[in-house]
């Protein structure tokens, strides 16, 4: 896990249309700190510096505001959705927000929160951070948290927003990974209850194969017990069961790897030599030319 991060995105979710703003911006050469930053982007100061952010911590630009070889693939020239039609593209998008881990709470919540409870209030998020912050031996203030908490509700739900365009407008409400209903408590009072979604969704392979070999932790032949269960894996990045993606991978190409099960152990064995890019790039071929 890398240090632990907390803020940064003034208090904005992160709109759809941002990062291919942003993107576009760093790609003509300016910069986020230009006295016409705010006319350039169309924006507000303070979401000047919120796209900024969320640029970094969706893996769009690094640390020196320089676009990174995920964002020219996707937003350049001849990027494969710079526009995030496909929502192939969303789901890559949330798997480096929790890997890049500009942003703690998104690697720390599907980490961690889901593996402690499904069902869970703001208030029981909001304790979850503060344990997981106190083993740390780091301090965030309570309206750092707060404001966090909020935003992740924002990026992942519509159920944070009272306004229309707003609640229809950030950037992972279509993936459905956290579900939303209300009840009362104890005192009978109306609380919203948040769900991680453990339902079977439709994730491209592609998507998996990915996250897999970005990671450069795995030989060619990979556990599924691992694939499941490994920080930022695709069980916890996904929301996948072990199950799930058993079978996921039991119809996997065999251009891309075979699964088998030996002495009850299942595996995924991948065929040397595989390039994430080349992978993506078969995806969304096949994509556009079912258009």
């Amino acid at each position: 896990m890398a240090k632990l991060s907390f803020s940064g995105h003034e208090t904005f979710s992160c709109k759809i249309y941002w990062l291919k703003k942003g993107y576009d911006f760093v790609q003509a050469g300016k910069k986020f700190t230009d006295d016409d930053a705010v006319v350039e982007l169309g924006v507000g100061k303070n979401m000047v510096t919120s796209i900024r952010f969320w640029l970094k911590a969706f893996g769009i630009i690094d640390e020196l505001d320089q676009t990174t070889e995920f964002a020219n693939f996707i937003f350049g020239e001849n990027g494969v959705d710079p526009y995030l039609e496909d929502t192939m593209t969303l789901w890559l998008l949330h798997y480096n927000l929790l890997n890049v881990e500009k942003a703690s709470i998104y690697s720390i919540i599907f980490n961690g929160l889901r593996r402690e409870r499904l069902e869970f209030t703001k208030q029981r998020l909001l304790g979850f951070l503060k344990r997981q912050l106190e083993e740390a031996k780091v301090s965030f203030s309570d309206k750092t948290l707060d404001s966090d908490v909020k935003v992740f509700f924002g990026n992942y739900t519509r159920f944070s927003s009272s306004d229309v365009e707003d609640a229809y407008s950030t950037i992972l409400q279509e993936l459905g990974l956290i579900d939303h209903y209300e009840r009362t408590d104890n005192q009978n009072k109306l609380i919203d209850v948040y769900v991680f979604n453990m339902k079977s969704k439709n994730i491209p392979l592609e998507a998996l194969l990915y996250a897999i070999l970005d990671k450069n932790i795995y030989g060619n032949s990979i556990s599924i017990g691992h694939l499941a269960n490994d920080y930022n894996s695709v069980g916890n990045t996904f929301l996948m069961t072990e199950s799930v993606i058993i079978d996921y991978l039991r119809n996997i190409p065999p251009y891309y790897g075979t699964y088998s099960e030996t002495a009850g152990n299942p595996v995924l064995q991948l065929v040397p030599g595989l390039e994430k890019y080349q992978i993506l790039k078969n995806y969304y071929n096949l994509a556009y030319a079912g258009i």
